[in-house]
């Protein structure tokens, strides 16, 4: 191993721009460049090249790992590490490897190369400007030509005025308005068919410039310039031996979201858990190991609690703190901001397909219930706008199917799967749910704990029927009960099961509650079965046998002062 503080950095505040030979597209040699940037002339700067072997992507971004090999002789050395993406993260790089050498520092640079026309662009780019020149003179000629039309229109009516007057006085003969007339209509057609032949050779002008700037195009740009980032590593060697250095690096422009598929089945549910990854990075991960993280790049912090203030409301203070506010904007200060509020199609997607042999991740809880996904094969995942998906692992959940109706809101009873999650984060995302191997529909859910219980696949249940039927509606007037009105209902709650197993049914249903101490409302609820109630909310919970009907029924009364109107009305 390399001995030294393989964690140490010093970001190098040097910048180096690289001019590519326009004829080779070669940068100058390495060589040049150690004879100047070595800081001594005895230590010799030696590239090593590197491969990326290994990435961790996380949720909002990723941690990079390059391993090369390089043979150095006893001594003072610096191995220089470049082609680094300019995303990396300057203070997150770090250093380790293996050899008979001690590792002392390393110095992180920002190179910048510009890449000019090659030899095959640049007569494009000479032909563009002639004919560019060429056409400006063509333009001119027009705006001339046009010029003169314009001039020749209003000397013909000037003259035609003038002559008029000159005809009229007998001071003029005929003949002469005669050769004016043959001359200016000469000069006519000469300007209109030469406006015509150069507006035919704008249009060619114009043609051969559109085909140049394609070819101009299809080639490569004019001027470009990209950056890197450079790493030098200082090491002392015992011996004469063979290194190998591991670089690793944070950057940003990496990501993954999560999505899933769950077949809900009886007493289980099959969760498939999958990765839309996205690679920004101008480095394409070819061939590497991948291990997928829940974990998040950024800071996390906890917040301290701060008292919360109230008191008597005062105009001067709002005044004031208005006028802060304002201040505050006008000085270009940052303002507290509101946090963005939180931001579905449904189409059916094609039946999970045939079940084949497949290899997923291995799957690892970490502290704080982190998760990490191993890839068991090498990833390629190249550098682009496009989404990637890869499926993590599969895991059979404990799950047990309800059903729920609530007889003031819903026609019809639906069923939900109540699912225990693994050992593994499930993070906010989308999933497409299917029940049995037929899909039902998609829906989002959020975050759910490891070893946590949520319910998922809300779905028409079609094989449970349910209806509520008002059997009595009695209405008693003021003076039999002391002054008071009272209205009494009794009503039946049938269920009624045709499924192939035993159903678990959460009924819920609701009857007036009072707020006020005029109305009064009462009911035995013991001897009507209900489970719990509370502020008028009923809940029962029944279990029903294939092919069996089950029956609630219940009443309750509502009695209220004379005088008294009750809002809403009763039914």
């Amino acid at each position: 191993m390399i001995q030294g503080d393989r964690d140490a950095v010093s970001t190098f505040n040097f910048h180096k721009t690289i001019h590519i030979n326009p004829s080779t597209n070669i940068a100058p040699s390495k060589s040049k460049y150690a004879q100047v940037h070595a800081f001594d002339w005895r230590i010799v700067l030696t590239e090593v090249k590197t491969e990326i072997t290994k990435v961790t992507i996380f949720r909002d971004g990723a941690r990079v790992t390059r391993t090369g090999k390089v043979t150095l002789t006893q001594g003072p050395q610096k191995a220089e590490i470049h082609g680094i993406t300019e995303y990396a993260s300057a203070d997150s790089f770090r250093v380790k490897g293996k050899g008979p050498a001690k590792l002392s520092s390393i110095d992180i640079q920002t190179n910048t190369e510009v890449f000019e026309p090659s030899d095959e662009v640049k007569p494009l780019h000479d032909e563009l400007e002639e004919l560019q020149k060429k056409l400006e003179e063509i333009q001119d000629d027009l705006d001339f030509h046009n010029g003169r039309l314009t001039n020749l229109n209003s000397m013909v009516s000037e003259f035609s005025n003038y002559y008029g007057q000159v005809y009229a006085a007998n001071e003029g003969e005929i003949g002469q308005l005669t050769e004016m007339d043959k001359t200016a209509s000469k000069m006519f057609l000469d300007t209109k068919k030469s406006i015509r032949s150069l507006e035919d050779k704008r249009e060619e002008v114009t043609k051969k410039i559109e085909v140049v700037r394609q070819n101009i195009s299809r080639i490569g740009s004019k001027r470009r310039t990209e950056s890197f980032n450079s790493v030098e590593v200082s090491l002392e060697l015992s011996e004469d031996s063979e290194v190998e250095l591991e670089i690793t690096y944070q950057v940003n422009n990496a990501r993954w979201n999560p999505i899933y598929d769950v077949d809900l089945l009886p007493g289980n549910a099959k969760l498939r858990r999958m990765a839309l990854l996205y690679n920004q990075t101008k480095e394409d991960w070819n061939s590497v190991d991948l291990v997928v993280s829940t974990a998040t790049a950024r800071p996390v912090t906890a917040v301290e609690a701060t008292p919360y203030y109230i008191g008597v409301y005062d105009p001067s203070i709002e005044r004031d703190r208005r006028k802060d506010s304002f201040k505050m904007k006008k000085e270009g200060r940052p303002m507290p901001s509101m946090a963005p509020a939180a931001a579905k199609s449904m189409m059916a997607p094609p039946a999970p397909p045939p079940e084949m042999e497949e290899e997923f991740a291995e799957a690892t809880e970490t502290v704080s219930g982190i998760a990490v996904y191993e890839l068991p094969k090498k990833v390629t995942i190249p550098s682009d706008n496009e989404k990637h998906p890869i499926t993590l692992i599969e895991e059979d959940l404990v799950s047990e199917t309800i059903h729920y109706w609530y007889t003031e809101g819903m026609a019809e009873v639906v069923a939900q799967d109540k699912v225990t999650n693994g050992d593994n984060v499930i993070l906010l995302g989308k999933v497409k749910v299917y029940a049995e191997g037929d899909y039902i529909g998609e829906t989002s859910i959020s975050q759910i704990s490891p070893r946590e219980e949520f319910k998922l696949g809300t779905r028409t249940a079609y094989d449970v029927k349910a209806e509520k039927k008002l059997t009595h509606r009695e209405v008693e007037k003021a003076g039999i009960t002391k002054g008071k009105l009272r209205r009494s209902y009794k009503y039946k709650l049938e269920i009624q099961s045709f499924s192939k197993r035993p159903v678990e049914i959460e009924v819920f249903d609701r009857i007036p509650h009072s707020e006020s101490t005029s109305i009064e409302v009462k009911a035995e609820w013991d001897k009507f079965g209900v489970k719990k109630h509370h502020l008028g909310i009923l809940e029962w919970q029944k279990s029903i046998q294939p092919n069996e009907k089950t029956l609630i029924e219940y009443e309750y009364e509502v009695s209220w002062e004379k005088g008294i109107t009750v809002h809403p009305p009763l039914p």
